[in-house]
């Protein structure tokens, strides 16, 4: 009987633990921007491999076009290691399950929808 019961203990906690255990979701993984008649051809790429490629026209004397490596911390999107020499939008929002993404950079707001 005492076996019995160790064993239902056992079998109960690995379950309890392996139900607790996150899977990585990639649901958000492509391409994200604005319209394709937008002149600011604001556009965020997230690959598999962590890596991302951002770009930003909508300042013509101060163009954004930057490249590095993305994390993902309480559902913010972070991008890192990155050879930016300016400030842009590099810490994201996810939104409505990885459709939309949503950043703020000073007082300039940006949502980006995926493609």
């Amino acid at each position: 009987m005492k076996k019995a019961i160790e064993t239902l203990l056992i079998a109960s906690a690995v379950l309890i633990l392996s139900s607790f255990s996150s899977e990585k979701t990639t649901s958000f993984i492509g391409t994200y921007g604005v319209c394709d008649d937008d002149p600011s051809q604001i556009q965020l790429i997230l690959n598999e491999d962590n890596t991302f490629t951002y770009q930003d026209f909508s300042n013509p004397h101060a163009p954004v076009d930057v490249k590095g490596n993305w994390e993902i911390k309480n559902s913010h999107l972070l991008l890192t290691d990155h050879n930016a020499l300016r400030s842009f939008h590099s810490k994201w929002k996810l939104s409505k399950k990885g459709k939309m993404i949503k950043s703020r950079n000073g007082m300039a707001f940006y949502t980006l929808r995926k493609k």
